[in-house]
Order: C-alpha cells, then structure tokens, then sequence
C-alpha cells in the first residue's frame, strides 16, 4: 500500500514532468501559432508554417474529441476494473489449462 509521503512525492514528481513536457510543448506550438498568424496577415516568408500548425490543429482536435467521446462513455468512471478482468482472465485460463491436463 502507498503511504501519503509516497503519494505527494509522486504527485510532485508528475507535475514537474507534467511543467517539464508542457512548456517547451507550448513554445513550439506557440511560435508556430505566431509565424502562422504572421501568414495569415500576408507575410509570404511564412508559408512554410501552413503545413505543421494545420497538422497540430487536426492532431488536437482528433484528440480532444476521442477524450470526449472516452468521457461521454464512462471510461474513465471505474480505470481499475480492466486490471481486475485481465487477471481474472488469466486465472480462468490457468484453470482450464490445468482441466485440460
């Protein structure tokens, strides 16, 4: 079993992974974002950004969408019960293999 002290380290550990994922993902896509606004407004040296922040913006969209739909079904209602069935599975089949012998 955790114990607190192990869970708000973990905690802490996942938001400083979480601040060290997230920033340079927000830079990147953030200069994107202005050189693809800077084409929008007519500047033609930046049309090489058509490409990465149309792909970004389908790629998010697609993901936000599945998240919706995961929510809207409730797969995130109960997330242990898949490892519960997969090891009552394979208890089930140990089973059968040891009837079969």
């Amino acid at each position: 079993m955790v114990t607190r002290t192990e869970q708000k380290s973990m905690r802490i550990i996942t938001a400083i992974l979480a601040v060290l994922i997230i920033i340079p993902s927000i830079y990147g896509f953030g200069s994107k974002l202005v050189e693809f606004i800077a084409l929008v407004r007519g500047d033609v040296d930046g049309i090489f950004a058509i490409s990465p922040v149309a792909n970004y913006l389908f790629a998010s969209t697609g993901f936000f969408f599945l998240l919706l739909w995961a929510t809207a079904n409730g797969m995130f209602h109960d997330i242990e019960a898949p490892k519960f069935d997969l090891l009552d599975q394979e208890e089930k089949l140990d089973q059968h293999e040891q009837q079969a012998m």
